[in-house]
């Protein structure tokens, strides 16, 4: 019977920490999308502004971005999600009843865990097949609108420098469209022997496959003038083509080929055999294949790791969750972003430099987890909490004019003192270990600590050590 009610009772728990974390990670995700649109926001102006995007393809070039986005963003707001699930539950005392009512970290693992492979398998399915899809559309969508650009916006009697390197004139431009007549065109691409064409007439061909337009001109000549030793030079011919940059114009991208972040897994593989003997173009074909698993599988390792750190350092709540989650994440973009150099060059095998950063955390985790599984102290973890609550007193007084003294910050002071272990208090308060013995006894006998002059009852701390805690707690 009593196991009966024990396993209702985690099946509550469960569901509540699932739902808990669950909702946090859709907020994170929001967030980190936000932000990261934000920074299109003057690309995507002057794509309105310049290019001729309408409310309808600029929507259309939202859902192409998002994709891509999400790939990076996914992982990172699982972390974050986590940490302010776990840390408001701390902060309110509910990890602590948890505990004491003998749910294990292990148990509460669980249904984070669950939260943690949905993620990775919603970032499999943007990394592995949505992704590469949404950016050659995205791509195709630019090329579509510049094309519609370029064909309109060829108009009777009038210069158009539209296209880098080329001054295009028509002298007419039949109304049945597809035809432009009497066209000139300055060719200054080859800056050392620039050219002038001069033809009958012209059409425009598009090649949606290729993503490319072709000037295809009839019936003309070509002028070309040697600065150097002053020579002329006159072409004729029948049929003259002339690829228009639109892609280049228009993304600010050169080459028609699909670039490695358009292909499929299957295509990257192929083409980093076909490449093998060509380290320039082998290493970094292999870096992003690896790449495409390497970024899912950060959810697992970074939901492994929230929960330690979640649990760790309870009294900071929501604040301690956002500044972890931007350090770890700072932290493993940063090796992710040198294994990705190194792998390109072929400093270190393309494998082993992107999985480094998943293989690093993910031990970490362990470390933690067992630390906090065992109540033992993290020095790391501890100092770093220390200046946190240091910074947060500062701009709190700053912004408000609040004393460190003020009621808060003194019930945060004594509930710290209430809950560090030995370590902690040695390195919180300054003191020694038998200091720290001392203290963790008499609020053991006592029923904790009520308020901070208290400590002069314990046995060991004069007055003169006394002033000198209340001078490192209140900074």
């Amino acid at each position: 019977m009593a196991l009966e009610k024990l396993k209702s009772k985690l099946k509550i728990i469960n569901f509540y920490l699932f739902y808990e974390v669950l909702v946090n990670f859709g907020v994170g995700i929001f967030v980190f999308s936000f932000s990261t649109l934000m920074a299109q926001v003057f690309k995507l102006t002057e794509m309105v502004i310049n290019k001729g995007f309408g409310l309808g393809d600029t929507v259309k070039f939202l859902g192409f971005l998002i994709p891509s986005l999400l790939m990076f963003v996914i992982p990172m707001a699982l972390l974050l999600g986590i940490l302010i699930a776990l840390g408001r539950m701390c902060a309110d005392g509910e990890i602590i009843a948890l505990k004491a009512s003998g749910v294990s970290l292990s148990q509460i693992y669980r249904p984070i865990l669950v939260v943690s492979v949905m993620a990775f398998l919603i970032s499999n399915f943007f990394t592995l097949y949505l992704g590469p899809k949404a950016n050659l559309s995205l791509k195709r969508l630019v090329f579509d609108i510049a094309r519609t650009k370029a064909e309109v916006g060829i108009k009777e009697r009038v210069f158009n420098s539209d296209f880098e390197g080329l001054m295009l004139y028509v002298n007419r431009v039949p109304p049945s469209g597809g035809k432009l007549e009497g066209v000139i065109v300055s060719d200054t691409r080859q800056t050392k022997e620039p050219s002038t064409i001069v033809a009958k007439e012209g059409y425009l061909i598009s090649n949606p496959e290729k993503l490319e337009v072709t000037l295809q001109l009839k019936n003309g000549s070509l002028h070309r003038l040697n600065p150097k030793d002053k020579s002329y030079q006159k072409i004729d011919f029948a049929t003259y083509n002339l690829k228009l940059n639109l892609q280049e114009e228009a993304t600010g991208k050169t080459g028609l080929e699909k670039k490695r972040k358009e292909m499929s897994v299957t295509e990257l593989w192929h083409l980093s055999q076909k490449y093998k003997g060509n380290p320039r173009k082998y290493y970094p074909a292999l870096t992003d294949l690896h790449s495409r698993f390497a970024i899912p599988f950060a959810c697992l390792v970074f939901g492994a790791l929230a929960v330690p750190l979640g649990i760790f350092l309870p009294r900071t709540g929501r604040a301690y969750g956002f500044v972890i989650s931007l350090l770890v994440i700072l932290i493993y973009y940063i090796l992710f972003s040198l294994g990705e150099n190194l792998g390109n060059l072929g400093v270190i095998h393309p494998m082993v430099a992107m999985w480094f950063p998943n293989l690093f955390f993910f031990l970490l985790a362990i470390y933690f987890f067992q630390k906090t599984k065992a109540e033992s102290s993290i020095v790391v973890l501890e100092k770093l909490a220390w200046y946190l609550e240091i910074i947060k007193s500062k701009i709190h007084y700053f912004l408000e004019g609040a004393k460190p003294e003020d009621e808060d910050s003194l019930a945060s002071i004594i509930w710290d003192i209430n809950n560090a272990t030995k370590e902690g208090l040695m390195l919180r308060l300054g003191i020694s270990e038998k200091k720290a013995e001392a203290i963790i006894y008499y609020r053991e006998s006592h029923g904790g600590i009520k308020e901070i002059n208290e400590l002069k009852k314990v046995r060991g701390i004069n007055e003169k050590t006394f002033n000198q805690i209340k001078e490192n707690l209140l900074g």
